[in-house]
Order: structure tokens, then C-alpha cells, then sequence
């Protein structure tokens, strides 16, 4: 059994996770996939698997806190084959090449035995977005980045990856990560577009909206994923603080894949 656990906002891991998991039952493994979200979070049995698999985006040269949190809550891993893929928006960013070895650390001391390390590039979703033709060049090389990793793991190969000198020293300064979450949680706002839908609370995978006195509320617990922010149905929910951050037009993965997706989708340019 293989157990794909991975951390989303904009979509991005959310579609390697599920990419590596079509890749994987097409080579007849049993595979259980699931999205890493704080409700309700318990403890997490691994007793009946045989490889774990953990997938997040990299947020300020670290991982995002929930990523954390959920494997905390572990259980029955020692000696478990486990492998870390990184989802670098942008492409290949040198400075995010150790962004993973908090994570490892924790693992390790978990007793899992990190059997890969690699790390897969998807189109920016943030600032100012990437040109046409980056995103074009980086879903058409994804199909094989998808199949050479499930080959690798299924041959048993090992892969460290190596963090560059700047890499490992900007994870030196990881905390600031969930430090700036918290600051970036409270420029959120909503405005006159808003009805109350509840679609952001139900969406959010760390409980950090609500609805207190008939207006929407922002707590501390954001996690940087800017789903709220690109997924609500009204376009209703703004950035004051922070507003160079959030591309102007939105991010939807979707739009990507139907334009340029080829191989990922079946079908052809």
C-alpha cells in the first residue's frame, strides 16, 4: 500500500499528487491519497503501508506549518520507505533546494527512512505570474518528471537532493515563514461582492475563517496557500497588506492545463 499525503492551496501539489497516484495504480499499486487539511486532525496510523509519500509546495524557503502538524501526528513508521517531493512554483529556485530538511529531520527522528528527495517545478501562482511560454515549457516536461519519479520509486533508487550554499542558509531562517502567515492573514478583507456563502470557511485547510457577527473573520492560522483568495466564487476576498503578492487576474491551474496541458490531459496542443 502507498499512501500519497500532500499540502495544496493554488492546486499545484494537488495535481502532482494526484498525477503520481494515476502513475502509480497504472503499475498496480494499491494507492491511498490524502489531502493534508487541520479539521479534525487525529492520529495518524501508517501500519499497513509500505511507502509514504509527502508532497508540499515550498512557502518563504520552507514548508508550510500544516505540513508539520500532520506529521506529528504519525504513527507506525519506524523503518517505513518514505520520499519527499518538493512543488517549486516559479521552476527550479536553487534558494528552495533545502526547504525540505526541517521536514526531514522530523521524519527521521520518527524513525521513517527517507528513501527519496526530489523536487518537481509548476507554474508560478503569485506576484506576478509567469509568461505564456514558461507555463507552456513546464507542463509539457511534467509528464516525464511524473513518470521518472514513479520509476525511480518503484525500482527502489535513492535521490538526495542537494541544497545549494544560499538553499541552506535561508532554511536557516524557516521561522520566518509562519511568522509572515500570520501578519499576511490579517490584510485579508472582504468586500461588497461577498454573500455570506461560507465557501472560503469550508475550503480553508487550517479552520482560519469564520463568520463572527454577520461579517467574514481572518484568525492567525493562515498557512500562505491563497486558496481562499483565488477560489472564492464571488472574487469577493482582497489582500490590503500584501496586494503585490496576488496575481491581478487570479491563478486557476485549470485554465493552464485546458491551454497547454497536452499530455496531461490526453489530448494534444
Amino acid at each position: 500500500m502507498v499512501k500519497i499525503a500532500y499540502f495544496s492551496g493554488t492546486g499545484n501539489t494537488e495535481f502532482v499528487a494526484k498525477k503520481l497516484a494515476e502513475k502509480l495504480k497504472s503499475n498496480n499499486k494499491t494507492v491511498e491519497l490524502e489531502e493534508i487539511v487541520l479539521k479534525n486532525l487525529k492520529v495518524i496510523s501508517l501500519k499497513n503501508i509500505n511507502l509514504l509519500i509527502l508532497l508540499s509546495p515550498v512557502h518563504s524557503f520552507d514548508l508550510p506549518w500544516p505540513v508539520y502538524s500532520w506529521v506529528k501526528k504519525i504513527n507506525d513508521c519506524l523503518g517505513l520507505n518514505t520520499a519527499i517531493v518538493l512543488v517549486s512554483a516559479g521552476g527550479f529556485i536553487p534558494e528552495n533546494s533545502a526547504a525540505h530538511l526541517k521536514l526531514k529531520h522530523l521524519l527521521l527522528k520518527k524513525g521513517c527512512n527517507i528513501l527519496y528527495e526530489d523536487m518537481v517545478t509548476m507554474p508560478l501562482n503569485c506576484f506576478s505570474g509567469m509568461k505564456e511560454q514558461e507555463i507552456k515549457e513546464i507542463l509539457r516536461n511534467l509528464p516525464n518528471k511524473i513518470d521518472d519519479i514513479v520509476d525511480n520509486l518503484l525500482k527502489g533508487k535513492r535521490k538526495v537532493l542537494k541544497p545549494t550554499f544560499k538553499g541552506l542558509i535561508l532554511s536557516k531562517f524557516s521561522i520566518f515563514e509562519k511568522f509572515f502567515s500570520k501578519i499576511f492573514a490579517k490584510g485579508y478583507k472582504v468586500n461588497d461582492n461577498c454573500n455570506l456563502c461560507g465557501f472560503c470557511i469550508k475550503n480553508c485547510p487550517t479552520n482560519n475563517i469564520s463568520i463572527k457577527n454577520g461579517k467574514v473573520h481572518f484568525g492567525f492560522n493562515c498557512a500562505l496557500c491563497l486558496k481562499c483568495i483565488y477560489d472564492c466564487p464571488q472574487g469577493a476576498i482582497i489582500q490590503r497588506m500584501f496586494p503585490f503578492m496576488i496575481i491581478k487576474d487570479g491563478y486557476k491551474l485549470e485554465n493552464y492545463l485546458n491551454k497547454f496541458g497536452g499530455d496531461l490531459n490526453g489530448k494534444e496542443d
